[in-house]
């Protein structure tokens, strides 16, 4: 046997040597994490939800739960932007800084120091992220492979992008004022089309109107936001310039609930969810 054959079997062997390393120190650590998960306080659905304010914020991140409320006004965005995943699962965010652009590692490092417990259901046991399911869905061989498969001249979504016209998917948005989130919309876009329009967080001066009793002073006013929202559903995108004139899609904007209806905010909100782009897609 000639050196350079010696020398390629040594390489060989270093090389086969330094993956076994590796995929032992991966499995190592996949372990670890799963026994360090087991140590930590199990945490349901219904406690995280009870964490969605500035005042205490926890969100679930890959089945773990993380209290940030401490670094809330340290987040180098507007609050409202933060403030959107608290009390709730919230890989999707995490995962999309932009779209397809996950945080850092130095953020993720950041945030191990806030991490509180696990994420379980009702019996306890792991709840898992839809990201993940997704993810897994996509692994086996589920993605849309047709969309994938399209050329330039096929590819509508492109299209769209290039001409500068919205997309169709999923939409969010919010609008904020003084660091107080106000209005959280979201809606489905499709064909130009609005649809599925709720609302995920609705407030004014520490009043949340979802949560509202039905004989409560202010429980119209959320009766009305919702009629703002009927009014837009199956209406084209463009509709949403009548929240500028509430009285087109609401009933008796001032006298019913004693206070003005302000459509324009919620106007706001859909703008900020364009100019977000696509949340998620259909």
């Amino acid at each position: 046997m000639n050196m350079n054959k010696i020398a390629y079997s040594v390489f060989i062997a270093f090389v086969a040597s330094l993956l076994t390393l590796i995929s032992v120190s991966a499995l190592s650590s996949s372990e670890r994490e799963e026994a360090d998960d087991e140590g930590l306080d199990p945490i349901t659905l219904d406690e995280l939800a009870e964490h969605d304010g500035a005042e205490s914020c926890w969100k679930a991140i890959h089945g773990r739960v993380y209290d940030i409320t401490d670094y809330v006004p340290d987040h180098p965005t507007d609050d409202e932007v933060i403030l959107e995943w608290c009390g709730r699962e919230a890989t999707e965010g995490w995962d999309n800084k932009r779209p397809g652009v996950p945080h850092s590692p130095r953020a993720e490092g950041m945030l191990d120091e806030y991490l509180i417990g696990r994420l379980v259901d009702e019996e306890g046991e792991p709840v898992e992220s839809e990201a993940a399911t997704e993810a897994n869905g996509n692994a086996n061989g589920e993605a849309d492979s047709d969309q994938a498969r399209l050329s330039p001249a096929e590819d509508e979504r492109l299209h769209r992008a290039l001409l500068g016209l919205p997309l169709d998917g999923r939409y969010r948005g919010v609008f904020g004022d003084g660091g107080e989130m106000q209005v959280n919309v979201q809606f489905d876009l499709r064909d130009g089309q609005l649809s599925n329009i709720s609302y995920r967080h609705l407030a004014y001066r520490d009043v949340d109107y979802r949560r509202l009793d039905e004989d409560d002073d202010l429980y119209p006013v959320w009766v009305q936001h919702q009629q703002l929202a009927e009014g837009l559903e199956g209406q084209p995108l463009t509709a949403i310039f009548a929240l500028h004139e509430p009285e087109r899609l609401a009933e008796d904007i001032d006298g019913y609930s004693g206070a003005t209806l302000r459509g324009n905010k919620v106007h706001s909100a859909f703008r900020d969810a364009l100019n977000r782009g696509v949340y998620s897609w259909p």
